[in-house]
């Protein structure tokens, strides 16, 4: 198994990363262009996801206080059921 397999990569591994993303950035092929507009759209649908969370649990807080914690904590440790 590769340190990238993991999630953990090496330095080396990550400035190979790094010299592929300078490579596929001046890269002007229509191809390159769309996997890069694609990786955009994706970090942009999670950082809406993200605002769209962390906005909620503060209505929720600011509706229920300090108790939404300890009641939310009741739930930590319980896997979702598919």
């Amino acid at each position: 198994m590769r340190a990238r397999d993991t999630g953990r990569g090496t330095r080396m591994d990550k400035g190979r990363e790094r010299v592929a993303a300078a490579l596929a950035a001046r890269c002007r092929s229509p191809r390159c262009a769309a996997e890069r507009r694609g990786c955009r759209r994706e970090l942009d649908s999670w950082r809406h996801r993200l605002m769209h969370c962390v906005g909620f649990e503060s209505i929720l807080e600011g509706l229920y206080g300090p108790r939404l914690r300890r009641d939310l904590s009741l739930f930590e440790g319980l896997s979702t059921i598919s």
